[in-house]
């Protein structure tokens, strides 16, 4: 686990990916939704495929920053 410093806010790191794995999954969903409409709106599955993007983006910044912590520590 690693401590976010958000201002004056500490987050574990490992809620926050959890957070983010949510968010993923409903963004997934609907765009699922959003594309199996007759008449998707092109504007509205870009933005929510431009948000997943951003999360999915979030998300392995949160576990590469995981995985170099456990790198560390094994290497001392």
């Amino acid at each position: 686990m690693t401590k976010l410093s958000i201002g004056d806010v500490e987050l574990n790191s490992e809620d926050v990916a959890l957070n983010v794995e949510n968010d993923i999954a409903f963004l997934s969903e609907r765009l699922t939704v959003l594309e199996n409409q007759k008449k998707p709106n092109a504007k509205i599955l870009r933005t929510y495929r431009d948000m997943l993007d951003s999360r999915y983006a979030v998300l392995h910044w949160l576990r590469q920053n995981e995985a170099q912590k456990k790198s560390n520590q094994d290497n001392s």
